[in-house]
């Protein structure tokens, strides 16, 4: 028998993107499922039309839970998950567009290795972007050769993410702390990686997500950001900005150093290679490769160092002469300077 899947959705308000939402479910979803929605006391119009579904027929099962104020994005995600019974969690939220056997690959790609417990869709939200006036739903048919490839993610993002059971029995719900949502997320992510699970983007599988729409009608959202962000950072600490400069290397050097990246991506730091040719490098979200090429190498190497608007903490290079070099100028960069 087919696993089924629950997808959880909560909606406050934004009666047409929901509906669009729901109808892209039920046209492109052909696996066995069921939508479970939290109503965080949406207004009359939307709520109207979620208890419309339920009297649908020929729609796979609906349940519709009203709560009476707006409990936030996080307690509704918890709350759907403990009325979920599936082998597989979804939490959707209500202003994404799913396109044909969405779930159906990411079901796919989170069979395919016993480690892979939360598998995200690609996704504008995660770079993947049609062109400009290119239909949603052509640009995911493009995406369909790559059915079968992931790419691991140092964190998943909740707006479109499948879930395994198990992870939710071996680390538990959402932490509520983070109140009306950002970086919940995140933590979440977290705890999984910790107890040996991976994080994944299903490469052919696409969601179209319209991006921060319930929470640009939060007044405090700036606020709040802020104060996650610290009780994240508290938590798991800063993430790290490693930048490794390969002016000089071997085959011995690089398979040490892809080692070490793959760590430091997996702990949710980010890595940046600098090379004057093509790497063998991990496939991973937070793994970022820039190829100089050989003329003027080193001065195009402390030119990626100065302009990023985001400091590197620490900068690793095989030469004494660049090392001095960015010693010399780390006033403007601020990193630490080691040899790898």
């Amino acid at each position: 028998m087919e696993k089924r899947c629950d997808i959880i959705m909560p909606v406050w308000n934004q009666h047409a993107f929901t509906k669009d939402c729901i109808d892209s479910i039920f046209k492109n979803t052909d696996s066995s499922y069921r939508l479970i929605i939290i109503d965080n006391a949406s207004d009359d119009e939307t709520s109207a039309y979620l208890d419309s579904l339920k009297d649908k027929n020929g729609n796979p099962p609906v349940l519709v839970v009203r709560n009476e104020k707006n409990e936030g994005f996080i307690k509704a995600v918890n709350k759907g998950i403990g009325l979920s019974d599936a082998p597989y969690i979804c939490i959707l939220n209500n202003d994404t567009l799913v396109t044909k056997d969405w779930l159906e690959t990411m079901i796919s790609i989170m069979e395919s290795h016993d480690d892979i417990g939360i598998v995200n869709p690609s996704s504008n939200t995660l770079g993947q972007r049609p062109a400009q006036g290119e239909p949603v739903e052509l640009y995911a048919k493009e995406l369909k050769s790559q059915s079968a490839k992931y790419m691991e993610l140092g964190a998943a993002i909740g707006f479109c993410m499948l879930v395994k059971r198990i992870v939710i029995q071996r680390i538990g719900l959402f932490d509520e702390i983070y109140g009306m949502g950002n970086f919940d997320d995140t933590d979440f992510s977290r705890r999984a990686i910790k107890e040996g699970f991976l994080c994944v983007r299903a490469c052919g599988a696409y969601v179209y997500h319209r991006e921060k729409t319930s929470f640009n009608k939060v007044n405090t959202f700036d606020k709040d950001f802020k104060r996650n962000r610290e009780i994240f950072e508290f938590r798991w600490g800063k993430p790290k900005r490693v930048l490794y400069i390969l002016d000089s290397y071997d085959g011995n050097i690089l398979k040490r150093l892809n080692l070490e990246a793959m760590k430091l991506a997996r702990s949710g730091n980010w890595v940046w290679y600098v090379s004057k040719e093509p790497l063998d490098m991990p496939l991973h979200s937070n793994i970022r490769f820039v190829q100089l090429g050989e003329k003027w190498f080193y001065l195009k190497a402390a030119f990626t160092v100065l302009k990023k608007k985001k400091r590197f903490d620490e900068i690793f290079v095989g030469g004494e002469k660049l090392a001095n070099f960015l010693n010399s100028i780390s006033y403007f960069h601020k990193a630490r300077i080691a040899y790898y």
